[in-house]
């Protein structure tokens, strides 16, 4: 006879039965406590290797894929995925994805003393978009009238050119010294966040340019300065328009010339960029970046780490460095004069911020260059002006976007007019709404249309 708990079971003692189960289920529950914390201790340590994996070798960070588990008795699958570490598929472009380092050009002549507080006479922001494998370029006028450091406290500020910032930063004694107050100048004016920077001055230009045995540039016009010595290094001191095969003194001097104004000298460095990043391509310096990083650091000064230099060589070899965007904010900068005397640059801030948008923006969705309308119920435009917003902040530039309001929206959703389907599956990435195959109308010129319904939500990719 088998009764319950309490009773016999085929005549055993009726205390057994549950003595041996309560023994089991405390085993097994130890055995799972083990378990569980043996797997938290391994996740704790691949998410925080990932965090430092992300230091060392940045755009190459460890991905752990999601893993399948199979739920007993049962066809059912499922994908587990580790917060902050999993990841399924190539992760959709976010601002993260961008690495800044400001690279400034110091005007310290050989002899002089490298504690001294120089000029930064070239600056600009490179920018590596390690979603895309890209190269940017984001020039910035020497003669930029800007709020820059002052002191040796940091959020006090004075008005001067933005190449008097690494001047001001070393003899006011800013904290991090000159490039700190550069970095931070840049970040004050134009709000873009810096990473890191580098500092090369013209003996460590020079020495860095015969080292990779000079460059290849095609100059597009003559150029000659008879007043200064930037052109000493060439016959007649004339740089002649064609292909020119140049030294490092060359290259720095046609880098300097700007009897022609800044604006072209902008254009002339970043001539001089794009032919240093062919020629080191061209030597397979790429993949000798560390052996390079060890014989050439003493010619530049930089807050990246010597353990950085692997992951940024990983990095480099991703990129695409035969084809180099460049911007300038020289376009949107006119001529005026300060209180002191100084010939300025002043800024058109609408302009400005114009360039920087389009700089900082998705480079595929740039790609597309999609004119965006955000249509609208009555009632409904401070959604609509948010959803803008939002656009922005994931890498869509303003120009691109714009709204209208409708009567009625039938159908909340999204809808590509014109084929530009990486912006349509971005925005599909940002709002809670699907794709739409069809819309009534539709507005002349779009090509992408948003129907923002009043309850549509806002997401992070």
């Amino acid at each position: 006879m088998t009764e319950g708990w309490g009773g016999t079971y085929g005549g055993a003692n009726p205390t057994v039965g549950p003595h041996v189960n309560l023994s089991i289920s405390r085993r097994t529950g130890c055995v799972g406590a083990i378990i569980g914390v043996a797997l938290g201790a391994v996740y704790s340590s691949v998410f925080a290797y990932q965090r430092i994996d992300g230091y060392l070798f940045p755009g190459n960070e460890l991905a752990v894929p999601a893993v399948t588990l199979s739920i007993p008795a049962t066809d059912i699958g499922v994908d587990v995925s580790l917060p902050g570490v999993s990841t399924t598929t190539r992760a959709p472009w976010s601002p993260d994805d961008r690495l800044n380092i400001l690279v400034l050009g110091l005007d310290r002549r050989p002899g002089e003393p490298e504690s001294a507080s120089y000029r930064a006479d070239t600056m600009f922001v490179a920018s590596i978009d390690k979603h895309a494998g890209n190269l940017q370029l984001l020039a910035i006028p020497r003669d930029t009238w800007a709020d820059i450091p002052f002191g040796n406290t940091t959020g006090v500020w004075a008005q001067n050119k933005i190449n008097a910032a690494y001047s001001y930063g070393q003899f006011y004694k800013y904290p991090g010294g000159g490039a700190a107050a550069c970095v931070a100048a840049v970040e004050k004016n134009f709000s873009i966040d810096v990473h890191q920077f580098v500092v090369i001055d013209w003996v460590g230009f020079v020495e860095l340019i015969d080292a990779i045995g000079g460059i290849e540039i095609t100059v597009p016009a003559d150029i000659s300065d008879y007043g200064t010595d930037s052109l000493d290094s060439f016959p007649d001191q004339t740089a002649k328009a064609g292909q020119q095969h140049m030294s490092g003194a060359q290259a720095l001097g046609y880098s300097r010339v700007r009897v022609d104004g800044d604006l072209k000298r902008i254009e002339r460095q970043q001539l001089v960029i794009q032919a240093v990043a062919d020629r080191s391509v061209g030597l397979g310096l790429v993949s000798k970046l560390p052996e390079t990083w060890d014989a050439y650091r003493h010619a530049i000064r930089t807050d990246i780490d010597t353990a950085q230099i692997p992951g940024f060589a990983l990095l480099a070899k991703q990129m695409d460095l035969s084809r180099i965007e460049t911007f300038s904010l020289g376009a949107a900068m006119y001529g005026s004069i300060a209180e002191d005397g100084q010939l300025v640059l002043l800024q058109d801030q609408d302009r400005v911020y114009d360039i920087i948008d389009r700089f900082m923006a998705d480079p595929e969705l740039r790609g597309e260059a999609p004119r965006i309308v955000f249509q609208y119920a009555a009632g409904e435009e401070a959604l609509a002006k948010a959803a803008l917003v939002h656009g922005g902040v994931f890498g869509i530039p303003p120009a691109f976007l714009s709204m209208e309001e409708v009567t009625g929206v039938d159908e909340p959703g999204i809808f590509d007019v014109t084929g530009k389907r990486y912006t349509a599956e971005k925005l599909r990435g940002l709002f809670d709404l699907r794709l739409i195959e069809k819309a009534d109308d539709i507005p002349e010129g779009a090509d992408v249309v948003v129907r923002l319904g009043a309850g549509t939500a806002f997401k992070s990719p």
